[in-house]
């Protein structure tokens, strides 16, 4: 048997948690992610369960082009509701989203296409009603909140509730 490499500062403890965090994971927003949930939706470190992936929620939108990426995100939003007891879940977009720009994936693609002259917020604005009203439908014991990251001309980030 190896030794052990690290071992953790605290016991676990598992408090449970009802609540779901699906957001992007690009390094960069993912410290402000946690001091937006931390500090003013005063979530407590531990206290919330994250899926973070590749354009965060907006895998939840791509039913008609790319099934299997939904399909794969409403089991994944199932199983927490259901195993995990979540009745609160936070959708978090953001600015200048890679995903989003990359025109290997279908929403940039069509875009590119010219299937309308929307901006990339536009989109994921549009994709954030879409995947609200397909969580409130499907998910009906849990809440469904919407985010929006903006970059201010300071270099500071804000954070607009969507829905």
């Amino acid at each position: 048997m190896s030794q052990p490499l690290y071992t953790s500062q605290k016991p676990f403890e598992d408090k449970g948690s009802s609540v779901l965090v699906v957001a992007c994971a690009a390094y960069a927003y993912l410290p402000f992610l946690r001091e937006f949930l931390e500090q003013h939706l005063k979530l407590p470190e531990g206290s919330y369960n994250l899926i973070a992936v590749p354009g965060g929620p907006q895998f939840l939108a791509l039913s008609e082009y790319l099934p299997k990426f939904a399909w794969v995100g409403q089991k994944w939003v199932t199983f927490a509701t259901e195993k995990l007891r979540v009745r609160r879940i936070i959708l978090v977009w953001h600015q200048e989203c890679v995903w989003y720009g990359d025109e290997r994936f279908v929403p940039a693609l069509l875009h590119a296409l010219g299937h309308g002259e929307r901006t990339m917020k536009d989109r994921q604005l549009e994709d954030l009603k879409h995947v609200v009203a397909s969580l409130r439908s499907s998910v009906p014991a849990a809440s469904v909140e919407a985010y929006y990251i903006d970059k201010g001309g300071d270099g500071h980030l804000t954070v607009s509730r969507e829905a």
